[in-house]
């Protein structure tokens, strides 16, 4: 055993206890499977490579690397991190340099400080593990796209990433695994807080994303669900709060998307004949655009939610119609009709008739006013003189009256 390391004599499982100055990768070789390592507080010099089941875990106790490569690797089945600081790991993207790297399944990581490397956390081929209350940091004065992602799952499936905080991180990245929950996470200042690509049967729940370029962005994946999360501050000009290209099976329902340059967008989505993409019960208010279309397809469907107060409440790309979306129930801040029968709903259809769409489909540059109280003279003039206005862009057949749920 490394020197300045004791054991407690505890029985099954084994227990050592290592103090700063102690070889932790060294000390690691020399235990049986199923032991504990338990640091005092301290710093202790990485990399350390965790080559069988076991649990490393320390209060107080930082793994310093070298400055390349990743400080903590996790190679084996059945191993158990909580508590440590992590920093000095390397920053070179070609070489997949992490703060944790794990390629191994059955893995419970708690309670990490990450900082000062390139990804955060990095799971490769690893199933079937959890990922809870860790906090990891990137540098905000480092250009976005150049940052490591806070975590990244590759080929990982049936992971639970769970209340952590992510703060100046470029991606929180599910590419081709299957089967995730991400819940209860912050992610603040990043690219995008989600980005799902080739990733089907992921569930995102009861998460918070605030100042990120986009909140949820799912591209080509099926069986989608997004629950009870919250996005404000994507306002930049490429900001979303959700974002669909060419997915099906998405269900979503119960969040909050606000302040954000658009509350949500679809591309081809869904994309399969007989596909679907329902929108239930979500509030999206104060954005510059609430729903964005690019590529209407039937299927989707938006039922019971409100939109409040959004300049634009529904834009489609192409000077198109959103004929072919299922509109019901929702309430709509520009709703001018009216309740006679007091059931709770507008006795006229929502259909507006938008004429200054065409002029700025046409003239890209006068998107400029979008949104704007000329835009909006454009389509009074259009409802008064009823000869100029186009087709319905969308019709919502029993909009919801009333105040915010």
């Amino acid at each position: 055993m490394t020197a300045g390391a004791r054991t407690v004599p505890a029985g099954p499982p084994r227990i050592s206890i290592a103090t700063p100055g102690d070889n932790v990768d060294a000390l690691v070789a020399t235990l049986p499977p199923g032991s504990t390592l338990r640091l005092s507080p301290g710093e202790y010099a990485g990399p350390v490579h965790l080559d069988r089941p076991m649990t490393l875990e320390g209060a107080g106790a930082t793994l310093v690397g070298p400055g390349r490569g990743s400080v903590l690797v996790i190679g084996a089945p059945d191993v158990t991190v909580r508590g440590l600081a992590v920093r000095g790991g390397g920053h070179d993207a070609t070489t997949g340099d992490a703060g944790v790297l794990v390629v191994a399944p059955r893995f419970h990581i708690e309670g990490l400080d990450i900082a000062d490397v390139l990804v955060g956390l990095d799971l490769r081929e690893a199933d079937d593990g959890v990922v809870k209350g860790c906090v990891v940091r990137g540098d905000p004065e480092t250009p976005m796209g150049v940052r490591g992602d806070g975590i990244r799952l590759w080929e990982s499936d049936r992971n639970q990433i769970v209340d952590n905080q992510l703060t100046d991180v470029r991606d929180l990245v599910v590419w081709y695994s299957n089967g995730n929950m991400v819940r209860g996470n912050d992610v603040r200042r990043a690219r995008y807080g989600v980005h799902f690509m080739h990733a089907d049967e992921n569930h995102v729940e009861g998460n918070r994303f605030e100042g990120d370029v986009v909140g949820v962005f799912v591209m080509y994946s099926h069986d989608i669900v997004l629950t009870d999360n919250v996005v404000t501050g994507a306002d930049g000009a490429a900001g979303v709060g959700f974002g669909f290209k060419e997915s099906d099976t998405v269900t979503v329902t119960g969040n909050r998307l606000m302040g954000n340059t658009a509350g949500i967008y679809l591309d081809s989505t869904p994309q399969r004949v007989g596909g679907t993409a329902v929108f239930r019960d979500n509030l999206l208010a104060y954005n510059h655009t609430g729903l964005r279309f690019h590529g209407v397809h039937a299927g989707a469907s938006f039922v019971d939610n409100d939109l409040h107060e959004n300049s634009v409440p529904v834009v489609v790309d192409g000077n198109d119609q959103a004929t072919e979306v299922l509109f019901e129930g929702n309430r709509w801040s520009d709703y001018v009709g009216y309740d006679l029968d007091g059931d709770g709903y507008g006795d006229l259809a929502h259909a507006p008739r938008l004429l200054s769409r065409g002029m700025l489909e046409r003239r890209p540059v006068a998107r400029f006013f979008e949104g704007t109280p000329a835009a909006t003279l454009l389509d009074f003039l259009g409802a008064v003189f009823p000869m100029w206005a186009p087709p319905p862009l969308y019709t919502d057949a029993r909009p919801r009256m009333g105040g915010l749920r």
